[in-house]
């Protein structure tokens, strides 16, 4: 019985050492039906060449001419005239820096493209991921068909034994807050039953998701405006109210980062990674939730007047300026 074609899409922008280790990981999957796709959001050529100089080390290693090829945004889209697939990566320039979906949406739409897609992993480059983590995902997706999008047990990657999140985040609609389920506790309490998790989740968290091809035909691509953060929850809000629902897979680890290219950590966020999230948590209320948006606003100016009092004004003015900004009728990089 052949298994289900799965194709993993990663989005480089400017983190090449990040991106590499995640990529060497994914070589070690024991998974063998599977097709690497590295989305890049015009790097600098430092970043691009280091990338390029890594697959050639790994080629040599490997006697494999034709590991790396590359494709721009638009032959990508014709993925169906490249019938050749002995190519171990396919490094897609999606010609600008298109954010988090903008980015990812270009490599969904090669795997679409290609014919033969049946499940679509997205994986944030600031990842590593254990050889069995995809076989996991599969499993329990087959299992349960109703499934559009799973979770993997996230870990945090500077202590191995403290979870980030188990698959996802509950959602809390009159704050406009996110938690991210079991969020800090130690890895020996992940719940061996996945519906204990699944019936917490609004949303799987956007740094590990594996996508079915029919949630991806009938929902669509994840929506571009939000540029960064958000999109991961609008979509899955999506998928549930087209009858799709959400899984989550204990035993698939994936090691993260957490922010490790926009300056977001477990300790808080730069300027920049604040006036993207609280910018996204407004639209998303304004365009889902709108009974409870004034609410939410007041909530979200709220903590943007703590980090005033805590005496971090840039932090404190990115919050203000992401929640004015996302009233514009033009969203995208700031």
């Amino acid at each position: 019985m052949m298994l289900p074609k799965v194709y993993v899409t990663v989005l480089n922008w400017n983190n090449a050492a990040d991106t590499c280790v995640c990529l060497e990981s994914l070589l070690a999957l024991n998974y063998p039906n599977v097709e690497f796709v590295l989305c890049d959001n015009a790097s600098r050529h430092e970043s691009l060449e280091a990338i390029r100089q890594w697959a050639a080390r790994q080629a040599q290693q490997r006697n494999d001419p034709r590991f790396l090829r590359e494709l721009s945004a638009y032959d990508a889209t014709d993925g169906c005239s490249y019938g050749d697939r002995v190519h171990r990566i396919t490094l897609i320039h999606t010609g600008g820096n298109l954010g988090f979906a903008g980015g990812m949406n270009v490599g969904a739409r090669y795997a679409l493209a290609r014919g033969d897609l049946d499940y679509l992993w997205i994986l944030n480059n600031d990842t590593e991921v254990t050889p069995e983590a995809l076989t996991h995902l599969v499993r329990h997706a087959l299992a349960n068909p109703q499934f559009g999008i799973i979770g993997s047990s996230l870990i945090y990657d500077h202590d191995r034994q403290m979870l980030q999140a188990c698959g996802g985040a509950s959602y809390n609609p009159w704050r406009g807050r996110s938690s991210a389920i079991r969020a800090f506790d130690n890895v020996s309490n992940i719940p061996a039953e996945p519906s204990e998790v699944e019936s917490q989740m609004a949303y799987v968290i956007g740094a590990a998701m594996l996508v079915s091809a029919s949630f991806l035909r009938t929902v669509g691509l994840m929506d571009e405006s939000y540029f960064l953060y958000s999109e991961e929850h609008d979509w899955a809000y999506k998928g549930q109210k087209a009858g799709f629902r959400l899984g989550y897979a204990p035993k698939s680890h994936v090691f993260h980062k957490h922010g490790a290219t926009i300056g977001t950590s477990s300790k808080g966020g730069s300027p920049k990674s604040l006036f993207y999230l609280y910018r996204a948590k407004a639209v998303f209320a304004r365009r889902h939730t709108p009974r409870q948006l004034p609410v939410v606003l007041l909530s979200l100016a709220w903590e943007g007047c703590k980090f005033a009092l805590k005496r971090q004004p840039a932090k404190s003015a990115a919050v203000f300026r992401g929640i004015r900004a996302s009233f514009s009728r033009k969203l995208g990089e700031a």
